[in-house]
């Protein structure tokens, strides 16, 4: 094989196809990334064995076809320092060598035979999505999934497509986020598609595409998901377990709600928060037609009071939430206004933000 490259187009690619590249492992060969040349296109696949990237280079010369497998972090290296604007790979044996206009590296490699099948994208995808609406349904979901539970379908994030819409569910037992947007055609059966997907396959979908218009296509798949655009296939494995009944957890009846601008909210429920430490996360909020006051007190830090004008209805109550989680739900709202609504002080918090965002959070103890 030999084949020069673009050194900008392949150090990016070598800078998205590394994400999934086994950081510590028993098999050396997963450390490695392989390149194929062919039809003037090389392409390069990495994979941990659980989630998989194929990446298509075309600002390639091809001058002979071929394959290596060649250490991902060494060749990842080699190439964001070069100076060069094009550099040439050459794999002949059991080493591949990596020239410039003034360097030469000499790389030992492994045998391409030997690296694990990385899925290509065949067929017709059975949902489209634009890739500016996934990334923000990634964006509003991901960041409530659990990091580490006893119950491991926590750890990935519902992908539903049904009918004309597609939703993503994430939770860690004491929050949950849907984001859900209008597909443009409906080329499932009525029972649609579910998939609970790990949250390092969702990380990825931003760093896949650079224009938001283009389009994002999806197979479902028995054991995987795969996910595909004009130039890269990314195929995740899928988190087994049965994922929480999420529509018995959004609450359905409240009498009590608040209104308000969504960044004003947020600086409020932020300085509230600054007074907080570890063990006394709470931040209290008091309602009224007065309007809110958010209060916080930590015996080692003091006491913090925030006075806040918004619209409510509904009786007074008092309830506490963990200012973080909150925070976090109202940094990826793409909306102005959102509203809180309520029933008790024991009971979850719902936070929308337009039709396509809900965010549900459950009450601490501030006693």
């Amino acid at each position: 094989m030999k084949v020069i490259c673009n050194r900008g187009a392949l150090s990016d690619a070598l800078m998205l196809t590394s994400n999934v590249v086994a950081a510590r492992t028993p098999k050396p060969i997963l450390q490695c990334v392989k390149l194929t040349a062919e039809d003037n296109t090389l392409t390069i696949a990495a994979t941990d064995l659980e989630v998989a990237i194929r990446y298509r280079d075309e600002q390639v010369q091809l001058e002979s076809s071929g394959q290596a497998v060649i250490p991902a972090d060494k060749l990842r290296d080699i190439v964001r320092e070069s100076v060069d604007d094009t550099l040439s790979i050459e794999s002949t044996g059991d080493t591949a060598d990596i020239r410039g206009q003034d360097s030469h590296f000499k790389i030992f490699t492994q045998s391409p035979a030997e690296f694990p099948p990385v899925p290509d994208f065949s067929g017709q995808p059975d949902v489209e999505v634009p890739a500016g609406t996934l990334r923000q349904l990634v964006n509003q979901t991901l960041f409530a999934a659990a990091r580490e539970s006893t119950r491991y379908a926590f750890n990935g994030v519902l992908l539903v497509a049904k009918g004309k819409k597609i939703s993503l569910i994430s939770t860690d037992g004491r929050r949950l986020a849907m984001a859900k947007s209008d597909l443009s055609s409906d080329k499932l059966d009525k029972e649609g598609r579910k998939a609970i997907v790990p949250a390092k396959a969702l990380a990825l979908i931003e760093k896949l595409v650079d224009d938001p218009q283009e389009s994002v296509g999806i197979q479902f798949h028995e054991n995987q998901i795969i996910f595909h655009t004009t130039s890269a296939t990314l195929t995740s494995n899928l988190v087994e377990g049965q994922f929480p009944p999420y529509e018995d957890v959004i609450p359905k009846e409240s009498d009590r709600k608040m209104t308000a601008a969504t960044a004003d909210f947020l600086s409020a429920v932020r300085r509230a928060a600054l007074l907080t430490t570890e063990e006394s996360k709470g931040v209290r909020l008091a309602f009224s037609k007065k309007g809110l006051v958010l209060t916080s007190r930590s015996p080692g830090a003091g006491e913090a009071t925030i006075n806040f004008p918004c619209k409510f209805d509904g009786a007074d109550i008092e309830i506490g939430f963990n200012p973080q989680f909150v925070a976090e739900a109202l940094k990826v709202v793409d909306t102005d206004e959102i509203s809180l609504e309520m029933s008790a002080p024991n009971r979850p918090g719902l936070i929308r933000g337009g039709p396509n965002f809900l965010y549900v959070i459950m009450p601490v103890n501030l006693q």
